[in-house]
């Protein structure tokens, strides 16, 4: 589908509510969110909210400790007031002080859902995702409270959960409804205002790794989710020093954006628009981080720093020559199904098992790879020329994360450069969706490029 044959699309958050279109495509993208309240002083809504969705029934309000103080305790007080019986969710705090989306948290959560006939998220992302799931597993809705505009997931029909071990988004509706309450978002703590400009940064590169697997076959594309989510980036990109200093006009832009990026996942049926191979790095080193010692760090600081990794990553492929790709040389080099799996379970050794399930899902027969390979070498020039039109050079990036004081480097996320070496040579191995990492290593070119992208990246200093 061309740009001049993608239909019209709503890119604000009232026209997108129910919105629902028949598309060339073959899909319908829908928006199933009944309504989005984004304003300041709107947490009242709650009420009139719930009571279109449960009338009478029970509504389990879910917070965790801090999340408790700015918005949760105030949310169950307002739906007891209003009559219903409310069953507060306190989720418990895990490593770091703060709560993990886990299967043991999984777990508590559902079970407190039990007999409930509507569920209220007062969090973030963490939050969020737990409750979304759960919800969806007891076959109830749910309302999203965000205190945080951190991350983007909050409208989007997935659940980001470690599993297994591995860190893995699972399907499931968005919320009903969201009450975006402004005076809220104003008071999260910085770290986390800015978190979610570095989520939104991402994509460029997320939508660039949409089209190319759209291009090659190896997912469904369509141009209809992205117009909704570039539009947003791009809005919020422009005040991003505001973002940085938390100035109100410039949440506002921010937290629509988020909304508006989490849509064009729902509208897209996955999370391709706005999760690429920046998000898997980031997926890596949080699922690293227990056998580590550490402490998964904030997402959206992870991805903004990631997101310049992936976009040198593109710069430094774009610079290539394709008549140096040796299709058949290649092919010679590479590892038989038996080396390859050796390779992926030595990359992982915290979750060798799940990682190995999840890369053979996109790896190639040696037929299916030399006809992909070939297609790439006969097809650069195409293949650059639409890439380029979502691509942001790692510089124009980095420009915009620090000037809303947003982390640029792996020691300020509180990693080493050999954190990001190794993410970036075998994150792609983590997750079946087909990105510029798997690209990279396809043309053989992922490691010898290593340190020249992340030199240009600019992370490890």
């Amino acid at each position: 589908m061309s740009p001049s044959d993608a239909p019209a699309v709503p890119d604000r958050l009232e026209a997108l509510c129910g919105f629902a279109l028949r598309c060339a495509c073959g899909r319908t993208h829908a928006v199933p969110i009944r309504e989005i309240a984004l304003g300041k002083g709107v947490l009242d809504e709650v009420v009139r909210l719930a009571r279109g969705f449960s009338p009478a029934g029970p509504v389990a309000v879910v917070f965790d400790r801090k999340t408790r103080e700015v918005g949760g305790e105030r949310t169950a007080a307002l739906l007891e007031g209003a009559g219903f019986a409310v069953r507060r969710v306190p989720v418990p705090d895990g490593a770091g002080g703060r709560p993990h989306a886990d299967e043991a948290t999984l777990r508590l959560v559902e079970g407190a859902l039990a007999g409930q006939a509507l569920a209220v998220a007062v969090g973030a992302g963490t939050i969020n995702d737990l409750c979304k799931l759960s919800s969806h597993r007891a076959g109830i809705p749910y309302l999203c409270v965000p205190t945080a505009p951190s991350m983007n997931g909050y409208t989007s029909s997935l659940a980001a959960v470690m599993l297994g071990g591995v860190k893995r988004t699972v399907d499931c509706p968005p919320p009903a409804a969201v009450v975006a309450d402004l005076d809220i978002l104003a008071r999260a703590p910085l770290e986390l205002i800015r978190a979610g400009l570095g989520d939104l940064e991402s994509k460029p590169t997320s939508t660039a790794d949409f089209r190319l697997g759209g291009w090659l076959g190896r997912a469904a594309y369509c141009r209809v989710p992205e117009g909704v989510v570039l539009s947003a980036e791009a809005r919020a990109a422009e005040v991003a020093e505001g973002i940085g200093r938390a100035d109100p006009a410039a949440l506002a832009v921010l937290a629509e954006a988020l909304l508006l990026s989490g849509i064009s996942m729902t509208l897209a049926g996955s999370s391709a628009p706005a999760s690429g191979g920046e998000h898997l790095i980031s997926h890596h080193w949080d699922m690293t981080a227990g056998a580590e010692g550490r402490v998964e760090g904030l997402h959206g600081a992870q991805v903004g720093v990631c997101t310049l990794i992936s976009a040198s990553l593109y710069q430094e492929l774009a610079a290539l020559d394709p008549g140096a790709i040796d299709v058949e040389r290649r092919l010679a080099a590479r590892p038989d199904r038996g080396g390859l799996e050796r390779r992926c379970r030595a990359a992982h050794p915290e979750q060798p098992d799940e990682v190995w399930a999840e890369w053979q899902k996109k790896l190639l027969s040696s037929d299916a790879l030399r006809a992909e390979l070939s297609r790439v070498r006969e097809g650069w020039k195409d293949l650059w020329q639409e890439l380029g039109e979502v691509l942001r050079p790692a510089q124009r990036i980095r420009e915009i994360l620090l000037a809303a004081g947003a982390p640029v480097t792996v020691r300020s996320l509180g990693l080493t450069p050999e954190h990001a070496r190794r993410s970036l040579r075998s994150a792609h191995q983590i997750r079946g969706r087909f990105t510029v990492l798997d690209l990279a290593d396809e043309l053989g070119v992922l490691d010898e490029l290593a340190d020249r992208v992340l030199e240009r990246a600019g992370v490890n200093s």
